[in-house]
């Protein structure tokens, strides 16, 4: 899916729950980031928490020790009380599934994962083009008080890229504005 080159950039295809696939293309590799998502399901989504234990594992195998992912504001549940009206009562009960399996994830990594991690936990993702606008952060939240509920997908990466070796950001989870 991806058509962009660029001589820093590998993209590859690999079985994202199949460890031994994971395995033979992190080997070599500085750093992961991950953007996976998946759909809304009932009962429960659960492919957040699968792929980032297998993603882990095999990081560790292949002595890759630095993951970034990309989660949502509102995994947290008792701050999808601070969402505006509109993503209180019509978005987060149709995505609940997806924030409450990324937040399962979130727990793991701080409580399980040996690696050095950062979670970006951007507002509603857009298609706009990337900005030069500077960021807001709150560590350890679950939304950017007083920020816009919009994000643009290209400010995201730039924002991902831009902490790649950021040593403040390991084992923190950040929610992210522009």
């Amino acid at each position: 899916k991806i058509t962009l080159a660029h001589d820093n950039l590998k993209v590859v295809e690999a079985d994202i729950f199949d460890e031994e696939s994971l395995k033979v293309q992190f080997s070599g590799q500085d750093v992961i980031v991950s953007c996976l998502g998946f759909p809304p399901q009932k009962p429960v989504v659960t492919g957040y928490l699968e792929v980032t234990k297998k993603v882990v594992s095999a990081m560790k195998s292949s002595s890759v020790s630095r993951l970034v992912v990309c989660h949502s504001w509102y995994t947290e549940e008792e701050s999808r009380g601070k969402a505006w009206f509109i993503i209180r009562w019509i978005l987060i009960p149709m995505i609940r599934t997806v924030l409450n399996n990324m937040r399962e994830t979130e727990v793991w990594l701080d409580a399980e994962a040996d690696v050095d991690f950062t979670v970006v936990r951007p507002a509603g993702l857009t298609d706009a083009a990337v900005t030069k606008g500077e960021f807001k952060v709150a560590e350890g939240d679950y939304h950017v008080e007083g920020a816009a509920g919009r994000i643009a997908r290209a400010d995201v990466a730039r924002f991902m890229l831009s902490i790649l070796q950021e040593e403040k950001y390991y084992k923190k989870q950040l929610a992210i504005a522009v």
